[in-house]
């Protein structure tokens, strides 16, 4: 889990959100407890939690979108360098065939997204039938936008700006691959704690099949079918059954009930420790103050009569980067006067 945070927070860094290790902590755990828990929209509901967690760390609609994009590829191309290693130890070529194309096909979607985010003839061609699924979802959702043409355009420029560095690439991997590594190695120590072989060579297929059968959805994280698939993996590796069953269940305590547990703590605490006051004020010694803790998205700038949105250019610039300011053109009645100002100062 803490591999997973650590990845999805150097994806946001790449647009310039900052996360701390301990919120990104608390999204992951909560996430992970939502998508785990909750049949069949598990993962829908995690990705819209996490999307306005994100959201309220700092990161513009783009941004946020991105990093879960980014991150579910990287996650599984990780995955498939987990199944294809395995399959290797093992000489199953026939996993590594199945393994490889998906992990590539993958890549190749995020690199194709991020090519044509950056090639303005080839963003144009695919803004089009984006503004037209746009439109005719907002129209579905009874939720009409203004422009969905502007909308695009404006996510496909911030898209493209978004470049990450071949290290930074490399990171990320790194984090991803640890992250199964990680839960592989709880399914070692509870092999060896039943007092089972550890079957080294087919160990990585073995866990593969279960993450496999827990991916279905078929129950909330897969319960029943992931022990199943498991103990009848490690059975057939030559693990006695007694033991089989005893290490899975040790193992799907640790990484399913014991985490999932975690994760709906947090979001216990996150919903209790919303503060009634999101703004707190600091002073400093020269008597000004300053935004020391921010969690709104949008600060609507208001400016006088008469007056326009270019009033707030420049203290919009220098607002703290969790807040985006929207400055609205204010419109002029028969009874606005210049003792109406609102905020000019």
């Amino acid at each position: 889990m803490g591999a997973f945070a650590f990845m999805m927070r150097r994806l946001l860094a790449t647009g310039g959100a900052s996360v701390g290790v301990r919120s990104m902590l608390a999204t992951s755990f909560a996430a992970n407890a939502l998508s785990v828990s909750i049949p069949v929209a598990g993962p829908e509901l995690a990705t819209a939690f996490t999307f306005h967690r994100f959201r309220r760390h700092g990161a513009d609609a783009p941004l946020a979108g991105w990093s879960l994009l980014a991150g579910g590829v990287v996650s599984l191309a990780a995955g498939a360098l987990v199944l294809v290693a395995g399959g290797l130890a093992s000489g199953n070529g026939l996993i590594t065939s199945f393994a490889v194309p998906g992990g590539v096909l993958a890549v190749a979607a995020l690199l194709a997204l991020g090519s044509a985010a950056r090639r303005p003839q080839l963003r144009a061609v695919l803004e089009r039938p984006a503004t037209w699924a746009l439109r005719h979802v907002a129209r579905l959702l009874r939720r009409p936008t203004e422009d969905p043409g502007a909308i695009i355009g404006a996510w496909a420029e911030r898209l493209g700006s978004l470049q990450l560095a071949p290290s930074g690439w490399m990171t990320v991997t790194g984090l991803g691959v640890v992250n199964w590594l990680a839960d592989a190695a709880v399914l070692v120590v509870s092999i060896r704690a039943a007092g089972g072989p550890v079957p080294w060579n087919d160990f990585l297929l073995v866990y593969g099949s279960g993450v496999a059968a827990q991916s279905l959805n078929i129950t909330p994280g897969g319960l029943g079918v992931a022990e199943g698939t498991l103990s009848l993996a490690l059975v057939a590796t030559g693990v006695r059954a007694g033991q089989a069953l005893a290490a899975v269940l040790l193992y799907r305590f640790v990484s399913f009930w014991l985490v999932a547990l975690a994760g709906w703590l947090v979001l216990w605490f996150l919903r209790r420790s919303r503060p009634a006051n999101d703004f707190v004020l600091a002073s400093h010694a020269k008597g000004s103050a300053t935004l020391a803790s921010l969690r709104h998205h949008e600060l609507v700038l208001l400016h006088g009569q008469p007056g326009s949105p270019a009033d707030w250019h420049q203290v919009a610039d220098r607002l703290p980067a969790p807040l985006h300011p929207v400055a609205p053109s204010r419109p002029v009645s028969d009874e606005a006067n210049d003792n109406g100002s609102l905020l000019n100062d």
